[in-house]
């Protein structure tokens, strides 16, 4: 009877834990990410160093950026077979990244191995800042 209302109580914790992690903000598709960047401009902020970033996408694959100090770079973007968003500033080579809802709004973007990289904050239509 107790391994019983053992197993009982395991099984309740595993059906707990997967519910919580089932309710986890799935990434952007294909589609939702190429409405939410093409000819639009990104405000974020990078997780590590803070740094505060403007990028504008337009729609046919240029990407400009600003960061807080200035500094302007340019490069391609795509987006990826899964899903992802590739970008190439060609000193660096390509890098893919995957964007995720936040609860509180904006978008979480992940690097390939997982690491949480920056915080798409703000999504804003056209290129307000004339990058």
């Amino acid at each position: 009877m107790i391994r019983k209302r053992g197993l009982v109580a395991i099984v309740t914790v595993l059906v707990c834990l997967l519910t919580l992690t089932s309710n986890a903000a799935d990434p952007l598709g294909k589609e939702d990410l190429q409405k939410l960047i093409a000819s639009n401009t990104v405000e974020g902020r990078s997780v590590e160093w803070k740094k505060k970033m403007t990028w504008y996408f337009n729609g046919t694959g240029l990407i400009k950026q600003l960061d807080e100090y200035g500094n302007r770079a340019k490069g391609r973007w795509r987006i990826g077979d899964k899903g992802e968003l590739c970008v190439d500033y060609k000193l660096g080579g390509e890098h893919c990244r995957t964007l995720v809802p936040r609860a509180e709004g904006g978008y979480d973007v992940y690097e390939e191995n997982g690491t949480h990289v920056w915080i798409f904050e703000t999504i804003l239509p056209n290129n307000p800042h004339d990058l």
